[in-house]
């Protein structure tokens, strides 16, 4: 069940944004009548749509002319560069051209043929939709909207303007004129349908088990973010002071036919507050999670959760932990940004923050921004957008090294980050590896002398 892209293009001032709102549900996206579009680059909408998980692309708008706040060359470059990157990494599923039901001109066709060109030169599999806006003047539903593709039909094939199929609909509340009750939930309805509709298949629908590591400091909610992702109570809300790095409680749950297995990791503390029983504490913790991964085949996702507030070292040093260490730069991290209740978008954080994430050398291959409050207006949001990431990840290979390797290079990473190895010395490390973490003797050995090192 992974996650589909579904990207929005058209004209400048043609109800993109509107259309995506309609989509959504509610009025999460600035929309615009104007020949000028408010769309200044690429957006993306997590959404389900009939139980599946997707990504609404709303992109800059063609042709706004000298007052535009983008060049045509500019948008047709965008776009471009989203078709070429989604196609890589998990396929475009749905490209849809958004007209103004006026009369099929000239200009409705250059802007088909500049998108459809795009399209063709990314993939020949892409297909392409249309959905007709502001037809509220042919009628109260979808179905008398129609009227204008039967009109306009010959128009659109002696264009040679040829789609895997359409929607005739408004973007009009019911309170808008004329007033009509029903009208915005039957157009809303119409385009879901045709997006079920002419969306093609993931790569592979096959049931999928996904392996997850969420790892983070106490504190920043990764107990409120499984609930949110299992769409039930499955882990106990409440901060332990008392658990140690690489503490972990696993839980198992389903998001359609995609099997999770999730490990809640305690990520590394503060330096000045790791003991030395703690860390020996910790070292034991690290054992047991690789052993646990192995038993389970490895590895699918890394998850990383922060709290909407600042960067510190010991975020860096999580991060280089579990990505550099643990994942040994082969796992993908995927980061989620809690405590965002209070953003009038949540989405907004992000671009205001990308670049700092990467001045600490944290570049991750997406992310979420939500809240966990459960009752708040915006935890549904929340639970679509975390929902279609770890979705994208439910074909993703499992990564993962011989048991011994692994134990081997994590503690040896782990000690470095918690401190110098000072307090290792004269202590008999292959009798803590086999009395405390219960390792063979024979590996006890070695590992100790990887510590070493």
């Amino acid at each position: 069940m992974s996650t589909r892209n579904v990207v929005i293009a058209g004209e400048a001032g043609v109800g993109k944004s509107s259309l995506i709102n309609l989509i959504l549900g509610e009025a999460r996206v600035l929309a615009s009548n104007d020949a000028v579009g408010v769309t200044l680059e690429t957006t993306r909408h997590p959404t389900t749509i009939f139980q599946h998980s997707y990504y609404l692309w709303d992109t800059p708008g063609l042709n706004e002319g000298t007052q535009g706040s983008l060049a045509s060359k500019r948008v047709e470059e965008i776009l471009r560069n989203l078709l070429t990157q989604l196609e890589k990494a998990h396929g475009v599923h749905l490209l849809i051209i958004c007209f103004r039901g006026t009369k099929v001109t000239r200009t409705m066709q250059q802007t088909y043929m500049s998108i459809t060109g795009i399209c063709s030169k990314v993939s020949q599999n892409i297909p392409v939709a249309a959905v007709i806006t502001e037809l509220e003047k042919f009628g109260d539903s979808p179905e008398a909207m129609e009227v204008w593709w039967e009109n306009n039909r010959n128009g659109l094939s002696n264009y040679n303007m040829v789609f895997a199929g359409h929607a005739c609909i408004t973007t009009l509340t019911d309170e808008c004129h004329p007033p009509t009750n029903g009208r915005y939930r039957q157009c809303q309805f119409a385009v879901h349908q045709l997006i079920q509709r002419c969306s093609r298949p993931p790569r592979s629908t096959s049931s999928r088990s996904l392996n997850v590591v969420l790892f983070g400091e106490t504190g920043v909610g990764k107990s409120s973010l499984i609930n949110l992702m299992a769409g039930k109570e499955v882990a106990r809300v409440s901060p332990d002071a008392s658990a140690c790095t690489l503490d972990s409680n696993e839980y198992l749950f389903e998001m359609g036919p995609t099997r999770v297995q999730m490990w809640d990791t305690v990520g590394l503390e503060e330096p000045d507050t790791i003991s030395e029983d703690r860390c020996f504490s910790a070292i034991e913790k690290a054992i047991q999670l690789i052993k646990s991964l192995s038993a389970a085949g490895g590895i699918s996702l890394l998850l990383f959760c922060i709290r909407a507030n600042r960067i510190t070292i010991t975020t860096q040093n999580n991060y280089r932990l579990f990505y550099e260490v643990l994942g040994r730069k082969e796992v993908p991290v995927a980061l989620v940004v809690t405590h965002l209740e209070r953003e009038h978008q949540m989405e907004d954080w992000w671009p205001r923050n990308e670049k700092m994430l990467e001045q600490y050398g944290i570049v991750t291959a997406g992310h979420a921004c939500i809240t966990g409050v459960v009752g708040h207006p915006k935890y549904q949001q929340s639970q679509e957008a975390i929902r279609a990431l770890l979705l994208q990840y439910d074909e993703q290979g499992k990564f993962m090294m011989p048991s011994e390797a692994w134990i081997g290079r994590l503690l040896k990473g782990l000690v470095s980050f918690v401190g110098d190895k000072a307090f290792l010395r004269g202590r008999d490390m292959v009798r803590i590896l086999t009395k405390r973490c219960h390792l063979r003797s024979d590996v006890a050995q070695r590992v100790a002398a990887c510590l070493e090192q």
